[in-house]
C-alpha cells in the first residue's frame, strides 16, 4: 500500500506546468478542497510523527501558498493522528500531493495506517481519480461558505 502510495503521489502533478503562486491567483472559494484523513499511528513512531510535521509544515508553508490550512492533531493517548488540509484548487492539491510523493510519503506512510480519507468541496477529476486508490471518499456539499 506505502508503494503504492507513493507512486500515486509522484505522479498526481503530471506535466502540468501550474505553480503555487497560480493557483492561489485564480483561486474562487467554490473550488477549495479540503480533507480529513485518520490515521492510527504506528508503536513507537509519536516521536517521528512529530519530527516530520515540523518538516511538513515548514516545508508546505514555505512553498505552496495554494495551501490554506496544514494541521495535524494527536488524540489525547497518542495512537490516533488526524490530518486537516485544505486547498484554494485542485491545482494546489496537485502541487502539495507531488512535493509530498517526491520528499516525504515513503517515511510517514511508515509511521501511520490510514483509517479514512475523506474529501470535500470541489476536487477536479484528476485529483478523484489520484486519491480514489487510496481509499478517499468524496462528498458533496449541499451549501455554506468558505472566507
Amino acid at each position: 500500500m506505502a508503494i503504492l502510495w507513493i507512486g500515486l503521489c509522484l505522479t498526481l502533478g503530471g506535466v502540468s506546468e501550474t505553480t503555487a503562486d497560480d493557483s492561489k491567483r485564480n483561486s474562487k472559494s467554490s473550488e477549495h478542497v479540503y480533507w480529513l484523513i485518520t490515521t492510527s499511528v504506528k508503536d513507537g513512531q509519536l516521536d517521528n510523527l512529530k519530527q516530520i510535521n515540523a518538516e511538513m509544515v515548514q516545508n508546505t508553508k514555505s512553498h505552496e501558498p495554494g495551501t490554506l490550512t496544514y494541521d495535524w492533531s494527536i488524540s489525547d493517548d497518542g495512537k490516533t493522528c488526524y490530518f486537516f488540509e485544505h486547498y484554494v484548487n485542485s491545482e494546489a492539491v496537485m502541487i502539495h500531493t507531488k512535493t509530498f510523493g517526491e520528499k516525504f510519503a515513503e517515511r510517514l506512510l511508515g509511521m501511520i495506517e490510514i483509517n479514512s480519507f475523506e474529501v470535500f468541496g470541489s476536487p477536479d477529476e484528476d485529483v478523484k481519480n489520484s486519491l480514489s486508490p487510496l481509499g478517499a471518499k468524496f462528498h458533496r456539499s449541499i451549501g455554506g461558505f468558505s472566507r
